[in-house]
């Protein structure tokens, strides 16, 4: 867990997010998996730098209910982040996100001059 400062300036405990991390089978992106259940696209925030994609979770705080005595208390919500660093650079204009049944997809494009190539021999002249 590491601390940061919430909206009022105190400490607030914000777990680490866990992950998969691959890249895919061209080497032509990177793929990041989170698993995020029970939150909405304006929960998660994904920041898109060169080389790092950095994700953070912001989730709402459930009501409440009145006369509610829990005898356990197990599924908290609780803030997450997680920044991920990569080798190659990142074409931050195609990163693509996708959150579909509780899984946080971002595929992230190795930016050109990361990528790798087959260069072709030329014919002799």
């Amino acid at each position: 867990m590491a601390e940061d400062a919430n909206a009022s300036g105190r400490a607030a405990t914000v777990a680490r997010a866990t992950a998969n991390v691959y890249e895919t089978p061209g080497g032509e992106a990177y793929v990041i998996e989170v698993p995020v259940p029970g939150l909405t696209r304006q929960e998660i925030v994904v920041e898109v730098d060169v080389g790092t994609i950095t994700v953070r979770t912001e989730p709402a705080r459930p009501e409440e209910e009145e006369g509610r005595t829990y005898l356990v208390r197990e599924h908290l919500v609780e803030p997450m982040a997680r920044v991920f660093e990569f080798p190659a650079d990142i074409d931050t204009d195609n990163v693509r996100v996708i959150l579909e049944q509780g899984m946080l997809r971002i595929r992230a494009p190795k930016a050109a001059a990361g990528r790798p190539r087959v260069v072709k021999v030329a014919p002799e002249k």
